[in-house]
């Protein structure tokens, strides 16, 4: 596993995250979520991402039972507020009242006394961002955030966030948590070139492309048991995409990769790219993604894959 520094921060995390969407909480059991961790932990992985709404709050108090009597400081966990946890019109938002009181709620359910990297889950158009930035200020100042980021933000709120936190002196965003991957490409225009112009680092999710991306959808079936049975969105866009996919998945092939290692590799070669975040409810898909790490792609190749994306396709 190699590790880079997230955003212009000083942090450096692992080059692939551990996220508990879908997942933790829901899907699988503590022991099975516990063995998903482990394999991470196993493969180099010390970054890991959750959100208090994830099977409302569940998944927080699951990496908070796994982190018992582990090094937190080996640690970098990322979670996010935002989204409604509580009854009353105070119980979403990214208000000064709504962040400090879903943050300690946080805190409480990862049993931990600091969030590495806290994060605004998604824009928040009827509060202030000078309010919830000076929040958030006040949460790294109090010691109960490391560092800060956002969610779903685009270039325009990225920059203005980045001028009230110049103008005020306020901790400033290190990173952006967007939806990227090979076949869902929007960020790359507008919202990207302003993370390198601010210096917030990449940790996007569905970098697979809600499993389009993997192995098991090349023969242009949906396989029983898989999320996508059922899901008309997953069903259209494999139909949309299939002879993308399978020409991917060949040039995978041709040099040893599965389908998944080769998006991730391609995500870990783009501009302000810190972390793409994976999901998994077995071991093997941990120690499997987390073999892009190691993948380097030379100049002709990302040149050879350009061609095959069609970068007006969209996810």
């Amino acid at each position: 596993m190699n590790y880079r520094r997230l955003g212009a921060s000083g942090l450096k995390v692992s080059e692939i995250c551990l996220g508990a969407w879908i997942n933790f909480g829901d899907r699988i059991d503590d022991a099975q979520t516990f063995e998903v961790i482990d394999a991470a932990i196993e493969e180099g992985i010390d970054f890991f991402d959750t959100a208090d709404v994830y099977a409302g709050g569940k998944a927080e108090e699951v990496m908070g039972r796994w982190m018992k009597g582990k090094d937190r400081r080996a640690l970098t966990i990322a979670t996010k507020g935002r989204g409604r946890m509580w009854a009353g019109v105070n119980g979403e938002g990214l208000s000064r009242k709504h962040l400090m009181d879903a943050c300690h709620d946080s805190l409480r359910r990862l049993q931990t006394d600091y969030i590495d990297l806290y994060q605004v889950h998604w824009p928040d158009g009827e509060t202030p961002l000078e309010e919830t930035l000076r929040t958030l200020d006040d949460l790294v100042k109090q010691g109960k955030v490391r560092y800060i980021g956002c969610s779903n933000f685009g270039s325009e709120l990225i920059g203005e966030a980045a001028r009230i936190s110049e103008t005020h002196n306020l901790s400033k965003f290190v990173s952006s948590q967007p939806y990227y991957n090979m076949l869902g490409r929007g960020v790359e225009e507008r919202d990207t070139p302003r993370c390198v112009k601010e210096g917030l680092g990449l940790i996007p999710y569905s970098p697979l492309a809600q499993g389009l991306l993997s192995e098991k959808y090349l023969g242009g079936n949906i396989p029983e048991g898989s999320r996508g049975v059922g899901n008309r969105h997953i069903e259209d866009n494999l139909k949309k995409h299939l002879p993308t996919i399978q020409a991917l998945g060949k040039f995978a092939h041709d040099r040893d990769l599965t389908l998944s290692q080769l998006a991730l590799a391609w995500l870990l070669h783009q501009p302000a790219m810190a972390s793409p975040i994976i999901g998994a409810t077995r071991p093997e898909q941990v120690r499997e993604n987390a073999k892009a790490s190691a993948v380097k792609l030379s100049a002709n190749e990302l040149v050879e894959i350009r061609d095959i994306l069609n970068p007006k396709s969209e996810v």
